[in-house]
């Protein structure tokens, strides 16, 4: 990074490589520690091991985690099991299983871990479309490499970075499908190829469909917009008489039908995907209410369904009922008001013993500590960033600072909504990529406009050797380096954070 901004053109190639590998150590360095269950993790692997053996969630008696760990398995029940996500990201954790075997930490891990880094690299490449530029871009992939909430879920068998990868991979998609020339015919590969994702996004947790409304949202305004600027170029070329305009349905007609093509296109993949990912539910005969429409009677449209259908149309109203009362109190609960700023992040893992760690002091305990924490300076500059960017928004209207945008309207905005639900600052993961992005996109603007570019580029620098030291720092409370108890206060530099 010292000389990020005078590389030879041909060192451009290293970066993101470079990028990766930092990426890389920093999710799967002793990654098998805690060898225990940390937070949801006691329902998730559990739950990968159940669909890898019967295809179907079932239910664990009390005590199984004790000796799940160990590798014993036999707590499984052939009892159904009310789950509340859909099972994608749950059967991609049981690849994990089914190498390692499940008594072994690495193997509840390791996908989770590997799709964290592809992560990084999906948003390098974003980036790398977003701000043309290969430098920005690895700039982009090492603040996301480097940050603690993206490698404190990648450490971690929770869906949520599942869904992440899935998000920034449609996201991708999407962009590749903007690039490519308009298409007044249904094939849009690339476009199709983003519904896939989201589609798989949506199939791990619900809140996908949050980014599927955003993404066809936004399709549907950009064609909206380029049928108007036809619209209005066609008038300028014809001669009409008197000032005459033409009629606004030239344009709004092609607009309407350019959304429902829109919404055809990505809500019908997204629902294939979504329905194959309960592939092992359908062929079961015990999963949770599997058998349901075979002894009561719906109504409406879903009685002309299938019975399983029904069954699942039942499920699912039983599971949204769950969410929407959802309200539980919890230790770690936070608004989502307070995400951005990293007030309250989750603490996932804490033990303790009374010697041989990191930084010991005389007659102090060792900590060992997971916290789902971002590296302050970097959620902090961004949240600058994004003051200033959404400033420039509306006297601009830039097209990149509304994609930048797009992330965080999909996987942010919809929870102000639900702030009387039970929910975690860990979320934040789903749209950390677009977190980042606001950040470069400062920084680029910062450097593109600022009178001394040397000076710019120095800033620019330091604050990069700032948030490296950062990281270093915090690391110990992200992968549960054992440190003394004195050290790991220093840390804690809110009291929320405890």
């Amino acid at each position: 990074m010292l000389t990020l901004f005078r590389f030879r053109p041909g060192w451009d190639r290293y970066l993101p490589l470079t990028v990766l590998a930092i990426a890389a150590f920093l999710r799967l360095f002793n990654l098998a520690y805690p060898g225990t269950l940390v937070f949801d993790e006691t329902y998730y692997v559990k739950d990968a091991y159940s669909l890898l053996t019967h295809g179907v969630e079932l239910s664990w008696t009390n005590n199984a985690d004790a000796s799940f760990i160990k590798g014993d398995t036999s707590g499984l029940l052939d009892t159904p099991s009310f789950i509340v996500h859909p099972p994608l990201g749950k059967w991609l954790i049981a690849i994990g299983l089914l190498v390692f075997g499940p008594g072994n930490p690495l193997g509840w891990r390791i996908v989770v871990a590997l799709l964290g880094v592809a992560a990084v690299w999906l948003s390098m490449k974003c980036a790398e479309i977003l701000f043309e530029s290969k430098r920005w871009a690895a700039i982009a992939g090492f603040f996301f490499a480097i940050d603690g909430v993206g490698i404190v879920l990648s450490r971690t068998a929770l869906l949520d970075q599942i869904l992440g990868f899935f998000v920034i991979l449609g996201f991708y998609f999407l962009l590749r499908d903007l690039k490519s020339k308009p298409s007044k015919r249904f094939l849009r590969p690339w476009l199709l190829l983003s519904a896939l994702a989201l589609g798989c996004a949506t199939a791990t947790k619900w809140s996908g469909l949050y980014f599927v409304a955003a993404f066809i949202a936004y399709v549907a305004l950009v064609e909206t917009n380029r049928n108007f600027q036809l619209h209005k170029k066609f008038e300028r070329d014809t001669e009409l008489e008197h000032n005459d305009k033409l009629p606004d349905r030239l344009w709004l007609v092609p607009s309407l039908v350019s959304a429902i093509k829109t919404f055809v296109l990505i809500t019908i993949p997204v629902f294939v995907v979504y329905l194959l990912s309960w592939t092992g539910w359908f062929l079961s005969s015990n999963g949770y209410d599997r058998n349901w429409a075979d002894t009561h009677k719906s109504s409406g449209l879903i009685s002309y369904l299938p019975k399983s259908l029904q069954s699942l149309w039942q499920y699912h109203v039983e599971i949204y009922g769950f969410h929407t009362n959802l309200h539980d109190s919890h230790p770690y609960s936070a608004n989502p008001l307070s995400w951005i700023f990293m007030l309250r992040p989750t603490s996932f893992f804490w033990d303790q013993k009374s010697s041989g760690c990191l930084f010991e002091a005389k007659g102090a305990l060792c900590t060992s500590a997971i916290t789902a924490l971002g590296n302050p300076f970097i959620w902090w500059a961004a949240i600058l960033a994004a003051s200033v960017l959404i400033g420039s928004w509306f006297r601009t209207r830039d097209k990149t600072t509304t994609l930048i945008f797009l992330g965080i309207i999909g996987g942010y905005v919809p929870w102000l909504f639900l702030m009387n639900r039970t929910i975690f600052e860990f979320y934040v993961i789903a749209f950390e990529p677009w977190i980042i992005f606001i950040l470069v996109a400062g920084l680029k603007a910062w450097k593109d406009h600022s009178d001394s570019p040397k000076l710019a580029r120095g800033f620019i620098l330091g604050f990069l050797w700032l948030c490296v030291l950062g990281s270093v720092f915090f690391y110990p409370i992200w992968s549960g380096i054992w440190e003394g108890y004195d050290f790991w206060k220093l840390h804690m530099w809110l009291p929320s954070w405890i």
